[in-house]
């Protein structure tokens, strides 16, 4: 009997590491189709000037981040201004729709969901270093195409589901869950328009999120921001 328990539990721990491999593999081309991990390294800042598209109305914004340290995002609507700022330990957020004219504090739970994109050289790079972990869940079918399904649970606890198309591995959508005022949120977002950027990354263009779609004009690559326009009150 123990000699068949200590058999299953070889049996276990050989089939965790074939599917830790087969996601490591799925993972590495992924970061070959998009560019490479060394160029994405490099990126240290990022610009991103666009408009977000929803029932029939435009909103102009600007996006402005740097590796790990913070990021702001500026919107305006008809003369109210929508402003979020992002960082490790703090955000805030403002937005004139409901007739805030201040920032405001956001909430720990709040930043959470948040915090993991101030990543901006891509969470499954080095994930293992970042204290992420990953799972591979085979693969799904959409819109006529095949797709492998990983998931990723950031360090933060938010996990993500990669649907990564198998024949180009560029991601195709991500599905997000959070944990929000002790609820699970789920979101879906679409990545279309591939385009490759100057210092050779490839990022898509349009993420469609129900019925919004925000479209990226001009995505300017290690740009000098003034790290004040993320300070809060």
């Amino acid at each position: 009997m123990k000699k068949l328990f200590i058999s299953a539990a070889l049996l276990l721990t050989t089939l965790a590491s074939v599917s830790a491999q087969t996601a490591d593999e799925v993972i590495n081309k992924y970061i070959d189709a998009i560019g490479g991990k060394a160029k994405w390294l490099s990126l240290k800042s990022l610009k991103i000037e666009g408009q977000i598209e929803v029932q029939g109305v435009t909103i102009p914004f600007t996006m402005q981040s740097i590796h790990d340290k913070a990021n702001r995002m500026d919107a305006e609507f008809q003369g109210m201004k929508i402003v979020e700022i992002v960082t490790p330990q703090a955000g805030w957020s403002m937005n004139g729709l409901q007739g805030q004219s201040a920032l405001q504090p956001m909430s720990q739970e709040d930043l959470k969901t948040k915090v993991d994109n101030l990543d901006l050289q891509d969470q499954l790079i080095d994930y293992a270093q970042k204290g992420h972990k990953v799972e591979m869940l085979g693969k799904d079918e959409a819109d006529g195409n095949e797709y492998f399904k990983v998931k990723l649970t950031t360090k933060a606890g938010n996990d993500r589901i990669y649907f990564i198309d198998t024949k180009t591995y560029l991601p195709y959508k991500m599905e997000n869950t959070m944990n929000v005022s002790g609820q699970e949120v789920k979101s879906e977002m679409k990545f279309l328009d591939y385009q490759t950027l100057e210092n050779g990354i490839k990022m898509a263009f349009k993420q469609e999120v129900g019925p919004m779609m925000m479209v990226s004009k001009k995505i300017t690559v290690n740009p000098v921001i003034d790290e004040s326009i993320f300070k809060g009150n």
